[in-house]
């Protein structure tokens, strides 16, 4: 591939109509690299690859689940997103000469989740961050969840600041019953921050209007109210949390990483692999993953 095609591989002014839909930076930067790896791997733009390239690019990504460098539901996200973008260029007002979304043959066809732990698709986690982003409460649960990996217990279980600590500039949530305190990203401690200057003083961290502590019912209607506003399916509290397991993973986190981040034993963690997927650790997990959820 020529430097040019490199550095131009989709029409700017299509991507940045594109991202517009986004709220945070975590759908776009997936996407962005996902488009980015597929025009490098065929050597084109992304509006002049054609079928033979996508059927190329797939049959790479099969010998790669094959020797277990990457797992199924990393591939399935990638052509999703690949789907996406191909579409939203098809679909354009206005547009001369269309172009024709060759990704979604596969897409219908690749692996299901089924017996795999459930989670949200990128651009539902950003459409549902958008939906909670007046509601900073809700929007710093989300970001706890979704980028810390916190079960609705342990959400809820938060008595105050006094549980957060800081070692050097990382920050950490001390939680009853783990054995280590659990890393809270940067993103996702600025978040937190901007919540305890807003939020008032009451026997837990998170209260509901009479300053009692929240229950897991309130997390569980929280995620239908806001799925609805969001207008994606409902989805779990439990959905949102596991996509921290499925993000770590696709970014080469080992089962051990994993597992010490959302505080499960490894054989519970595997379950969010996919089929003889193997983890390849070579950096430390909370460097490998590169979203980011920018402030509501």
């Amino acid at each position: 591939m020529s430097r040019n095609v490199q550095q131009e591989f989709v029409n700017m002014q299509s991507w940045n109509l594109f991202r517009e839909r986004f709220k945070s930076q975590t759908t776009e930067a997936s996407y962005w690299s996902d488009i980015r790896e597929f025009c490098c791997f065929c050597g084109k733009k992304f509006e002049e690859a054609d079928s033979a390239d996508v059927q190329h690019y797939y049959e790479f990504m099969e010998r790669k689940i094959e020797k277990g460098k990457i797992a199924p539901l990393t591939v399935t996200k990638k052509f999703r997103e690949l789907h996406s973008f191909s579409q939203f260029l098809s679909e354009e007002e206005n547009r001369e000469n269309s172009k024709e979304d060759f990704f979604y043959p596969y897409l219908k066809n690749m692996e299901k989740e089924r017996g795999l732990a459930k989670s949200v698709p990128v651009e539902d986690m950003d459409a549902l961050l958008k939906a909670a982003s007046e509601d900073m409460m809700a929007y710093t649960v989300l970001t706890l969840m979704y980028r810390a990996g916190l079960s609705s217990t342990e959400v809820v279980g938060i008595n105050g600041e006094e549980d957060f600590v800081l070692y050097g500039e990382d920050a950490y949530l001390l939680i009853p019953g783990r054995k280590e305190p659990c890393y809270i990203p940067e993103d996702a401690w600025n978040i937190l921050t901007e919540y305890m200057q807003q939020r008032e003083m009451h026997a837990s961290f998170f209260y509901n209007r009479s300053g009692r502590r929240l229950n897991i019912m309130y997390i569980s209607r929280m995620m239908k109210r806001y799925c609805q506003k969001a207008g994606i399916k409902n989805y779990s509290a439990e959905a949102v949390r596991n996509c921290c397991a499925f993000n770590l993973f696709a970014y080469g986190a080992s089962s051990r990483q994993v597992s010490e981040q959302m505080g499960r034993t490894q054989q519970q963690i595997r379950r969010y692999q996919g089929v003889n997927y193997k983890g390849n650790l070579r950096r430390q997990a909370d460097d490998l993953v590169k979203i980011r959820i920018e402030k509501p």
